[in-house]
C-alpha cells in the first residue's frame, strides 16, 4: 500500500509539474537524502519538484479551547485567506502532567484539544501543508514554555545534555515523533517541515543535546526536513548546515518581529545580510514574522482588551503591507510564518506570566474566530504568490531609489533569470511615513527599459501602501504576457478555455497595464466605462481609473482573456477557492488541483465544487450579498450552504445571485440571578487540612533560587502542584513575643497573595508585569495572636505559572522565605494546597489539570454544571464583597443561537475605581476561561469560547471575587457582547465535558460559607 501511495504521490508531483513554464534554478536543489517528496534550495522549498512560498499561518491547538472541530473553522479560514500552511506548536506540558502518563505514552484524549491527530486531519482535510514544532521547549508564552511543572523538579539544569532531562524529554519527543512520522508528506499526510527546539542557542556544553533531538525525529522515522529557529535579532547561524558543529538542521530560520520604525532595516540586517551570512545554502526561512505583537499585563491599564487598541495603531490592514511585503524585498524568497494569524485564548493556567488570558495578539483572525480586515490583505497577497512561481526562483539584482522618479521611494529588483519575468518591490524609504506619494517607476522589460506609466499619471503611495509590480509576467493557459503593471496582480485562473487576471488597486488611483500579442485583438470595453487602450508594435495598454470592477475582453486568435479590474475594496471580497478534484492532495493548490473559481461577495468562501450544472458554495455571511461568480461555462445555478438559489447573467459573463440573511430574533441574556458562597473557609484555624499535603521537603533543585529562610521548602512544583491559586497553612505555638512575619512569596509576574492569622486579615502583596515577588513584614493586629496556644498563618496565592527561561534556567512558585520576628519561635508545620489531585490526580480528565487551581470553591467542583447550590445564598458580584477574601458566584442563563448562525460572545467587565485591588477569574461550564485584575489592566472583554458556550442548553457561569484590600471590593458592571452575527456553514456542538455529579466522587464533601 505504501509503494502504491508514493507512486502515485510521484505521478501527482510529475503531472501538476508539466503545467508551468520556465522552470529553472540556478542552484543545485538539496534533500535529507532519505527523501526527495520536499527539497530546497536558496530560493524556495520545492515540494514534489515545484516550487512553493510556503506561507504559514501560526495556531496552537490548545488556544482554541471549544470542540475541536472548530480547528477545521480557522483552517477553512486560513486557506480562503490565501494561506497554504499552518505552523504548530505543541505543548509537552498539556500531555504530559506527570513523567509516567500513560505509562510514557502521553495523554491525547481523543475529541480534545490534545487530541493531535485530529489537529493534522483537519489541517489535511482543509488543503493545508504543516509545520510541527514540537520542542521539547516552545516558549510560545505558555506555561513552563511547554515544560510541564514537573521537569523543573529535576536534578541539573534544563536544555542540555543532563541525563536527568534527557530522560525527562525523550519519551514525550519519542511519542510526538512518531505521530509526526505517519502523518508526514511521504505517507500522504500533511507535514512538510518539523522544527527541532525553539529559540535555542548553541554552546558546547548545550549542542549534544541539540543532536540528540534531531536524531530522536529521525531515529523514529521522521525524513522530511529539519528546521531551527534562531531568537529575535540575534540570529547568528546557530545549527545551520553552512556552519559547522554538531546539531546542525537541514533549513535555518530566522526568528523576529520588525515593527515600528525599525521594521526596513530590521528587513535588512537582521533578515537578508545574517541570513546571507549563514546559511547560503538555504532559502530564507522566518519561522515567526509578526502578525501582530505580544501584550503584557497592564499595557493599556484599564484601556480596554489591548489587543483592539494595538491593531488599530500598530499593526492594522494599513500598516500590514509594509511588514508582509518586506519579507520579498532585498532577497530572493522567503518562507514565512504569520505569528500569530489566531492567537486564541490562554484558558486556565496555560499563560506563562508574560501574559494575560486573552493571546488575540493582533492577528488577521481575531480571539473569538472573526476574520477581519487584515485577512483581506493577506488574501491578496497570498491569492497573488499562489500563482506566481516565477517570483520563487528570482535573484535579487538591485535596491535604492533609482529606480524611481521620486527620490523618497525605494524599490527592490527580482528577476527570475530563467523566464525573464521582473518583480519590482515598491514603498516609501521611511517605514513609517504616512504621507501621500507619486512617482513614475523606471522598469526593464523585454521591450527595453521603459518609465511607467508611459501615457500620463503618476503611481501612487498613500502612506505605508508598498506594492509589488510585474514585468514579463507569464500567466494563463495561453502564456499571456504582461509587459508591465503599474497595477498589482490579485490572481489568475483558466476556466474552460478563458483565461481570467484580476488587477488591483485602491480607489481613485490610476492603473496602465501593457500586454504582448502577436496580432491585434479585439478588446470589449463595453464593461470598462474608466478604461482606455492603445494598441502599436504588439503591445496592448490599457489605462484605466480604478473604481469599483471592470472586466475588459480580450479576443484572438485561440485566445480569451477576460482582465478584471478592481479598486482595492472591491478585490478584498474576491475570492478564489480551489475546486477539488479525485487526485491525492487535490484540494491543494498546484500540487493537487490548479482549477479554481472566482467568489466575490461572501465574508467567507469555505468549500467549492462542480456537480453538473451547479456550483456549489459553502461559507460565511455578514449580511445579506449579492454573490458574484466566476464559473465554468456548464454552470447554470448556484447553491450556497447546500440552498439553492436564482441566478442570473451578466453581460460580462459572470453569474449572479443575492442570498437574503436574516439575523435571528436574539436577544443576549442579562446577568440578574447569582448565587453566592464564602470561598476562603481555610483562614478559620480550626478548619480541617488533613488532606492538604505536608510540606516537609528540606531540599531544592532550585539551585539558582533558593529558599531564603525557613526549614521546610515551601515550593509548590516540588508537591505536585504546577499552577493556579494556592494555599499555604503554617503553624507556631506562640510565646506571646512574636510580633510579626516576614514573607517572601515568589508568584510570577502579576501575581500577588494575601495573609491572614487566626482569620484576621493581615495585608496583600501583589507584583505587575516586571515584578514576580515581594518580601513584606506584616504587623500581627492586637488579639491576632494566641498566646500559648497553636496559631494558623494562612497564605492565598495568586501563582502565574512559570515562564521557562530560555537558557534552561528554572522559577519556583510559592513562599521563598517566612520566618516570624520576636520570641524565636519557629514554624512546627506547613500544609499546602493546589488543584484538586494535582497534576498526577486531577479528577478533570477531560478539562485537564492547568484548568483548576487551588480555591475552595474549585476544589469541591463548584465551577461545575449541576453543582448543588441551593444552600447558597442569593448575591450579587456587583454587590461584591464587604472585607478581605474570596467570594464565588453562580449564575445560569440561556442563549438559544439557531443552526446555521455564528455569533461569537463575549463576557465584558465595567471596571470598578483602579484603586480597588480586587481579581476574578470566569468559569463557563467547567472551563476557566478567563482572569480580570481591576488594578492592572489590560483586558476587561472576555471571549466565551464557541463549543464550550452552549447554544442548545443552559449555560453555568461561574465567578470568583478575591479583595485584596481589608475594604472590600465589587464590580461595577458585567454584560454579556457579540462580535457580529454571521450565516454559516458551521456545524455546532455543545461541547459538553463532566458536570459535578461525574466528579463527585472525587472531590471533597463542600461546605456553606458565608459570603464575605
Amino acid at each position: 500500500m505504501k509503494t502504491f501511495l508514493l507512486s502515485l504521490l510521484s505521478l501527482v508531483a510529475t503531472s501538476w509539474a508539466n503545467l508551468y513554464v520556465g522552470e529553472t534554478s540556478l542552484f543545485r536543489r538539496n534533500s535529507t537524502g532519505l527523501t526527495n517528496a520536499v527539497t530546497w534550495d536558496p530560493q524556495s522549498i520545492s515540494i514534489f519538484g515545484q516550487r512553493i512560498f510556503v506561507l504559514s499561518a501560526e495556531i496552537h491547538p490548545w488556544r482554541l479551547p471549544g470542540n475541536p472541530n472548530l480547528w477545521s473553522d480557522l483552517f477553512q479560514k486560513v486557506k480562503d485567506d490565501g494561506f497554504n500552511t499552518v505552523s504548530a506548536y505543541i505543548s509537552w506540558a498539556l500531555h504530559y502532567p506527570s513523567p509516567d502518563t500513560n505509562a510514557g505514552q502521553g495523554d491525547f484524549q481523543v475529541g480534545t484539544y490534545r487530541d493531535i491527530q485530529m489537529f493534522f486531519d483537519a489541517a489535511k482535510e482543509a488543503g493545508l501543508w504543516l509545520i510541527v514544532r514540537p520542542g521539547p521547549y516552545i516558549n510560545g508564552e505558555t506555561t513552563g514554555g511547554g515544560f510541564p511543572g514537573w521537569v523543573e523538579n529535576i536534578g541539573g539544569s534544563l536544555r542540555t545534555d543532563n541525563t536527568n532531562y534527557t530522560a525527562a524529554w525523550m519519551p514525550y519527543l519519542n511519542t510526538i515523533a512518531q505521530l509526526i512520522s505517519k502523518n508526514q508528506i511521504t505517507e500522504g499526510g500533511p507535514i512538510i517541515l518539523v522544527q527541532a527546539e525553539n529559540e535555542f542557542s548553541a554552546s558546547a556544553v548545550n549542542s549534544p543535546y541539540m543532536q540528540a533531538v534531531i536524531d530522536t525525529h529521525r531515529a523514529n522515522g521522521v525524513v522530511i526536513p529539519i528546521t531551527h529557529n534562531d531568537q529575535h535579532s540575534g540570529e547568528n547561524g546557530n545549527f545551520s548546515p553552512d556552519l559547522p558543529g554538531p546539531g546542525q538542521v537541514n533549513i535555518y530560520c530566522g526568528d523576529s518581529y520588525p515593527q515600528g520604525a525599525n521594521s526596513w532595516a530590521q528587513v535588512q540586517s537582521v533578515y537578508y545580510t545574517f541570513h546571507e551570512a549563514v546559511a547560503f545554502s538555504n532559502p530564507l526561512c522566518l519561522a515567526e514574522f509578526g502578525g501582530g505583537f505580544l501584550l503584557n499585563w497592564g499595557s493599556e491599564l484599564l484601556g480596554g482588551t489591548g489587543y483592539e487598541k494595538y491593531c488599530q495603531q500598530s499593526s492594522n490592514e494599513s500598516n500590514l503591507p509594509i511588514l508582509t511585503r518586506s519579507l520579498a524585498t532585498d532577497l530572493t524568497d522567503a518562507d514565512y510564518g504569520m505569528q500569530m494569524l489566531f492567537g486564541g485564548t490562554n484558558w486556565g493556567q496555560t499563560a506563562a506570566p508574560v501574559s494575560y488570558t486573552s493571546y488575540d495578539y493582533g492577528g488577521g483572525i481575531n480571539e473569538n474566530r472573526v476574520a477581519g480586515p487584515k485577512m483581506n490583505e493577506m488574501r491578496l497577497q497570498g491569492l497573488f504568490l499562489r500563482v506566481s512561481r516565477d517570483l520563487f526562483g528570482a535573484i535579487a539584482l538591485g535596491n535604492g531609489n533609482n529606480y524611481t522618479t521620486s527620490a523618497i521611494m525605494h524599490t527592490y529588483e527580482l528577476r527570475n533569470l530563467g523566464t525573464g519575468a521582473g518583480f519590482y518591490f515598491l514603498r516609501q524609504n521611511d517605514s513609517t511615513s504616512t504621507a501621500l506619494t507619486t512617482t513614475r517607476l523606471i522598469v526593464n522589460t523585454s521591450r527595453g527599459t521603459v518609465t511607467v506609466p508611459q501615457f500620463g499619471g503618476e503611481i501612487t503611495f498613500n502612506g505605508r501602501e508598498s506594492k509589488i509590480l510585474v514585468t514579463d509576467y507569464v500567466f494563463g493557459a495561453k502564456h499571456t504576457v504582461i509587459l508591465y503593471s503599474t497595477a498589482e496582480i490579485m490572481t489568475w485562473s483558466t476556466i474552460d478555455t478563458t483565461d481570467y487576471i484580476i488587477l488591483y488597486a485602491p480607489p481613485t488611483q490610476m492603473g496602465e497595464t501593457a500586454f504582448l500579442f502577436d496580432s491585434q485583438p479585439t478588446i470589449d470595453l463595453s464593461n470598462g466605462p474608466n478604461v482606455n487602450m492603445t494598441f502599436t508594435n504588439g503591445t496592448l495598454t490599457l489605462q484605466y481609473l480604478l473604481d469599483g470592477s471592470q472586466f475588459v475582453i480580450i479576443e484572438g486568435d485561440d485566445l480569451k482573456l477576460v482582465v478584471i479590474i478592481m479598486d482595492k475594496t472591491v478585490a478584498n471580497q474576491w475570492h478564489a477557492p480551489v475546486v477539488s478534484g479525485n487526485r491525492a492532495f487535490s484540494n491543494y493548490f498546484s500540487i493537487g488541483s490548479n482549477e479554481t473559481v472566482l467568489v466575490g461577495g461572501p465574508y467567507v468562501v469555505r468549500n467549492a465544487s462542480v456537480t453538473g450544472d451547479t456550483l456549489l458554495l459553502t461559507g460565511d455571511l455578514n449580511g445579506t450579498t449579492t454573490i458574484e461568480t466566476i464559473a465554468p461555462s456548464a454552470v447554470l445555478r448556484l447553491s450556497w450552504n447546500g440552498a439553492f438559489y436564482q441566478v442570473q447573467k451578466t453581460t460580462r459573463g459572470t453569474l449572479v445571485a443575492t442570498v437574503v440573511v436574516e439575523h435571528p430574533d436574539l436577544t443576549l441574556p442579562v446577568l440578574s440571578s447569582w448565587k453566592v458562597s464564602g470561598s476562603l473557609p481555610e483562614i478559620d484555624p480550626s478548619f480541617d487540612d488533613s488532606n492538604f499535603t505536608l510540606a516537609d521537603l528540606t531540599e531544592t533543585n532550585y539551585t539558582n533560587l533558593p529558599p531564603l529562610a525557613g526549614s521546610q521548602v515551601l515550593y509548590s512544583q516540588q508537591y505536585g502542584f504546577y499552577g493556579g491559586n494556592l494555599i499555604f497553612r503554617g503553624r507556631f505555638n506562640a510565646t506571646g513575643n512574636e510580633t510579626a512575619v516576614n514573607l517572601t512569596v515568589q508568584y510570577g509576574f502579576a501575581g500577588g497573595y494575601s495573609a491572614w492569622l487566626n482569620s484576621v486579615f493581615l495585608g496583600s502583596s501583589q507584583g505587575n508585569a516586571t515584578v514576580s515577588l515581594s518580601t513584606d513584614v506584616w504587623k500581627f493586629p492586637d488579639g491576632a495572636l494566641k498566646t500559648g496556644m497553636e496559631n494558623v498563618l494562612v497564605v492565598f496565592q495568586a501563582s502565574s505559572l512559570v515562564y521557562a527561561i530560555a537558557n534552561g534556567g528554572k522559577e519556583p512558585r510559592g513562599i521563598r522565605g517566612y520566618s516570624l520576628i520576636g520570641g524565636n519561635t519557629s514554624f512546627s508545620s506547613w500544609r499546602l494546597q493546589g488543584n484538586q489531585g494535582g497534576a498526577a490526580g486531577a479528577p478533570d480528565t477531560f478539562r485537564g489539570y492547568l484548568n483548576e487551581g487551588g480555591l475552595y470553591t474549585e476544589r469541591i467542583g463548584a465551577h461545575l454544571p449541576g453543582y448543588p447550590d441551593d444552600t447558597w445564598t442569593t448575591g450579587s458580584p456587583l454587590a461584591g464583597l464587604s472585607q478581605a477574601g474570596i467570594n464565588f458566584y453562580r449564575t445560569n442563563f440561556d442563549l438559544n443561537v439557531p443552526d446555521g448562525y455564528d455569533v461569537p460572545v463575549r463576557l465584558s467587565f465595567t471596571p470598578s475605581s483602579i484603586t480597588s485591588n480586587y481579581r476574578a477569574q470566569i468559569y463557563l461550564n467547567g472551563w476557566q476561561i478567563g482572569k480580570y485584575i481591576n488594578n492592572f489592566g489590560p483586558q476587561t472583554v472576555f471571549v466565551l469560547p464557541a463549543g464550550i458556550l452552549f447554544r442548545n442548553s443552559s449555560n453555568t457561569l461561574g465567578l470568583s471575587l478575591w479583595s485584596l484590600d481589608a475594604e472590600g471590593a465589587s464590580i461595577a458592571g458585567l454584560e454579556f457582547i457579540s462580535d457580529g452575527t454571521f450565516t454559516t456553514a458551521l456545524k455546532f456542538e455543545d461541547y459538553h465535558g463532566p458536570d459535578y455529579e461525574d466528579q463527585e466522587s472525587l472531590r471533597p464533601l463542600g461546605i456553606t460559607q458565608v459570603p464575605m
